[in-house]
């Protein structure tokens, strides 16, 4: 077979990749049903890639600094569990198709990301749109099936309150970053857009209960008007995101009343999260270096039992991206963890970008890891609504860090 002949089918494949991406997005916000979600990143994206794999004619440029570094994080994980974990076959096969599909995952957003950066005031609108449609389909079906009561749930992806609104919030991170990065090209339009996307996910992430990413979003939004007033003097733009932060808690509030708010966020009174973390650092795994190993059932530990039987906690899953993961792949699935976000850090520290345009990305990437504080255990999972607000915004980061930018002035304006 000739090189010609080897690179058509890629070819064709590979120009459709971003548009069978952004329909995965979409599905994300808006799909009736999560299976629809997953169901497509596999019949669209990850089986199509595979073939290709299988037939050596997927292109990928292996010299790539963080591809070796999330090879080798799944590599490790699967080998590890493999030696470390005397698990069931069934859970290490299970443990081997996370990997596997992560590792598919991981090959999307390479392949499907770039093409799409190239235009970033087209993806800016695109994900702002549908945070605009997940956003506005989470308060129809909170008001109609819940009748403003409970915690807010979106469909599609967004179908689990922290989980949704996390999505909600990386997108809105994203999507105004581009915008930002194009702010001479905005429009009327592109503004009300922005705006509109603020106020639903403020509104949509207080309406859900969910307390850390509340605080991710407010720490994000404050975050970005320190930076802004600093290097812009956008004195009218702060005014009217402040008046979109008045606006979503004051319409949350007169749904509620200050009183039910108040009592919405606090009712679960001491987060059970202290307590997993807790008993997983008290009680951490026989082997430091190893882990569990990913194949175990982190329930059946010495950690899992205090949690699930003693204390009656429902989940022994620690809810920590950097326990978890020491939990189940030990000091040396640890450090690689560490050794992934460190690359993506210093690739935006060398980034052709501006130091404002810096200072922006290091936002999305602190509100990535206030995310994962309180939520997720392990980037290595099936087709879930974490890659989204992981995998997702940390590869976004390392692909535009990479590319060579127009520099645009500091000035203020």
């Amino acid at each position: 077979m000739t090189a010609n002949d080897r690179e058509r089918p890629l070819g064709r494949y590979q120009q459709k990749l971003p548009t069978l991406f952004l329909i995965w997005i979409v599905l994300s916000a808006i799909s009736p049903h999560p299976d629809l979600f997953k169901g497509w990143f596999h019949l669209a994206m990850s089986i199509p890639l595979l073939v290709l794999m299988t037939m050596g004619r997927l292109r990928i440029d292996t010299t790539d600094a963080l591809l070796r570094v999330c090879a080798g994080l799944l590599l490790y994980t699967t080998v590890g569990s493999l030696i470390i974990s005397d698990a069931d076959w069934s859970l290490h096969l299970h443990a081997l198709r996370w990997s596997f599909e992560t590792l598919l995952l991981i090959l999307v957003l390479f392949l499907a990301l770039p093409p799409l950066l190239k235009n970033p005031l087209f993806l800016g609108r695109f994900l702002l749109t549908c945070v605009i449609l997940g956003g506005l389909s989470a308060l129809i079906i909170f008001g109609v099936f819940q009748d403003f009561s409970g915690r807010l749930s979106g469909i599609g992806a967004l179908y689990q309150p922290i989980e949704g609104v996390s999505v909600l919030i990386v997108y809105l991170s994203i999507g105004a970053f581009l915008l930002w990065q194009e702010r001479h090209k905005l429009t009327v339009k592109d503004q009300t857009l922005l705006f509109s996307a603020l106020i639903l996910t403020c509104a949509c992430t207080l309406l859900s209960g969910s307390r850390g990413p509340t605080l991710a979003l407010a720490l994000i939004v404050g975050y970005c008007l320190l930076v802004g007033a600093i290097a812009h003097r956008h004195w009218k733009i702060l005014l009217i995101t402040t008046a979109c932060l008045i606006i979503a808690l004051g319409c949350v509030l007169w749904l509620y009343g200050l009183n039910d708010f108040i009592e919405l966020m606090v009712e679960r009174g001491t987060s059970y999260r202290l307590l997993l973390w807790t008993a997983h650092l008290q009680y951490p795994p026989e082997s430091l270096l190893f882990g569990h190993g990913a194949a175990t059932d982190l329930e059946t530990t010495t950690a899992g039992l205090k949690i699930y039987k003693e204390a009656g906690i429902g989940t022994a899953q620690p809810h920590n991206l950097f326990i978890g993961t020491f939990a189940q792949t030990g000091l040396v699935g640890l450090a690689l963890l560490l050794l992934l976000l460190g690359t993506i850090l210093r690739a935006i520290y060398t980034a052709n970008s501006t130091p404002t345009a810096k200072w922006y990305m290091l936002g999305i990437f602190g509100v990535v890891m206030m995310l994962v504080a309180t939520n997720t255990y392990t980037l290595i999972i099936s087709v879930k609504t974490i890659w989204l607000y992981t995998w997702f915004p940390l590869i976004f980061l390392w692909l535009w860090s990479q590319q060579t930018h127009q520099p645009q002035t500091d000035v203020p304006e």
